[in-house]
């Protein structure tokens, strides 16, 4: 059982980049959803130079149109795809209770993907002896 946890934790710490990136994305997406709710975002189509010189009124463009509930709804579903990404970001925080030796040895392979043979021999392992380390580290902390 404790086993279970022990790569539960480890494959939790092995998508935290991605967890990280995508909810940077996902506040991206809903600052521009922010915009388009308040009025604030204009999307004008720009001229070509033929065009601007002319003295004739030019076409008007218009977006596709997106009621206000649906701006809603879609911003319900990005806060909770951001809170989804938190919590399984939170499920990482008993690395915190690690060394910070320890810390570094799990931030360099799974979060910074360098290479284990480099990581097991900065820290003075070998490449065997660093990962029992590690799974003994963390399970006298689970």
């Amino acid at each position: 059982m404790n086993k279970d946890k022990v790569n539960q934790l480890l494959s939790d710490l092995k998508s935290a980049r991605y967890c990280c990136h995508r909810i940077i994305e996902l506040n991206e997406e809903l600052e521009v959803l922010e915009h388009k709710m308040l009025g604030l975002s204009h999307f004008i189509p720009e001229l070509t130079k033929e065009q601007e010189k002319s003295s004739k009124p030019m076409p008007t463009f218009h977006g596709g149109y997106t009621s206000p509930v649906a701006m809603f709804a879609e911003e319900d579903r990005i806060e909770s795809e951001i809170n989804y990404y938190r919590r399984r970001l939170n499920e990482c925080k008993p690395i915190e209770l690690l060394s910070l030796r320890d810390q570094n040895i799990l931030f360099d392979l799974y979060f910074h993907f360098k290479n284990s043979w480099d990581v097991a021999e900065e820290y003075g392992y070998s490449k065997r002896g660093m990962y029992k380390h590690i799974r003994s580290e963390l399970r006298k902390l689970l």
